[in-house]
C-alpha cells in the first residue's frame, strides 16, 4: 500500500514538474507574422484613441479561487490521507519472538 501511495504522490510531483516548464511565450517557439497581419498593422492611422478605466476595487477573484491554491489544497489533502492510513495500519512495530 505504501507503494502505491509513494507511486502516485511521485506521479503528480513529476506532473507538476512538467507543467512548470511549459509556457505560452516559450523562447523556442517561432513569433513570425503572417504578411496581411504586418500590412494591417501598418495600415492603422494614429489619431484613434483608446480610452480604458477599471476601476475595481480589491483587485479580482477571490484567493480561494486561484488554481494555485486549489492545487496546494488538493496536495495538502493527499498527503493528509496518506498520513492517516498509515496511521491506521499501525505501521508493523510489534516485536518477534523467534525461539530456538
Amino acid at each position: 500500500m505504501r507503494g502505491v501511495l509513494f507511486s502516485i504522490l511521485l506521479t503528480i510531483a513529476v506532473v507538476a514538474a512538467s507543467a512548470a516548464k511549459t509556457s505560452a511565450a516559450s523562447p523556442t517557439k517561432s513569433t513570425a507574422i503572417s504578411a496581411p497581419v504586418t500590412f494591417a498593422m501598418q495600415a492603422q492611422t494614429a489619431d484613434k484613441t483608446l480610452d480604458i478605466n477599471i476601476t475595481q476595487q480589491g483587485g479580482g477573484r477571490r484567493w480561494y479561487a486561484s488554481p494555485m491554491w486549489i492545487a496546494i489544497g488538493a496536495i495538502a489533502v493527499v498527503v493528509v490521507l496518506m498520513l492517516l492510513v498509515m496511521a491506521v495500519r499501525g505501521g508493523g512495530g510489534g516485536t518477534t519472538v523467534v525461539k530456538g
